[in-house]
């Protein structure tokens, strides 16, 4: 009877010590695995952005009404007022008074230069009653003059209006370095005189396009 009893003993102490182990091992590994302490941070709203270059222009005719254009996002050029509308020139004309004006501004936020230049001079008979073949001249014998607002003006061009072809811009009291910052701006006024020229010029008509042109710096 002892030898069993101590035999029976032994396997409860076995037992209870399986047992603890047991609740040891699953208590380890529900309080230090499972159940782990966590800290999280989170950085929203990050963003990055551009900046953009855009103008507007404003043209105005001698005696006219302006017209306000911009280059209208991704519509570049947009449609602009004409700078100037000259009617019964003669040899010997010279216009007193500007015959045009257009105020250039940096309506976008990045700084950026500005560059005039001048294309697409056609010259052609204005009146088909006496149009000839040698009316072709009147673009290349139109003197033009361009000048900015500062006092006294900076001459930006001068010479044969079809000579003309591009010229670097500077904005109101800014630095001749051609730096335009936002906001900044400028008129430049057109004037127009035709020199004692060849009989070519008679009845003849002259067409020009003028543009301007943005770049980002």
């Amino acid at each position: 009877m002892s030898i069993e009893r101590k035999t029976s003993d032994r396997r409860k102490l076995r037992a209870g010590m399986v047992f603890v182990l047991v609740v040891a091992g699953t208590a380890l590994i529900g309080w230090g695995g499972l159940a782990a302490w966590q800290a999280v941070t989170q950085n929203n709203g990050s963003t990055a952005s551009t900046l953009g270059v855009h103008m507007s222009n404003l043209a105005t005719v001698s005696g006219g009404t302006g017209v306000t254009c911009n280059d209208q996002g991704t519509i570049s050029p947009g449609p602009c007022g004409a700078i100037f509308a000259v009617a019964g020139i003669t040899p010997g004309y010279s216009s007193t008074m500007p015959v045009g004006t257009v105020k250039i501004t940096n309506t976008g936020t990045e700084a950026s230069t500005f560059k005039l230049s001048e294309s697409g001079t056609v010259s052609g008979g204005g009146n088909p009653l006496y149009q000839l073949s040698t009316d072709t001249t009147l673009c290349s014998n139109l003197m033009l003059t361009v000048n900015d607002s500062e006092i006294p003006p900076h001459q930006i061009y001068q010479g044969s209006l079809a000579a003309f072809t591009t010229a670097n811009l500077s904005p109101q009291g800014g630095s001749l370095t051609g730096t335009w910052n936002p906001g900044e701006s400028d008129t430049f006024t057109f004037n127009l005189s035709l020199p004692n020229s060849t009989p070519t010029d008679e009845d003849s008509t002259c067409t020009a396009v003028f543009t301007w042109t943005q770049n980002g710096v």
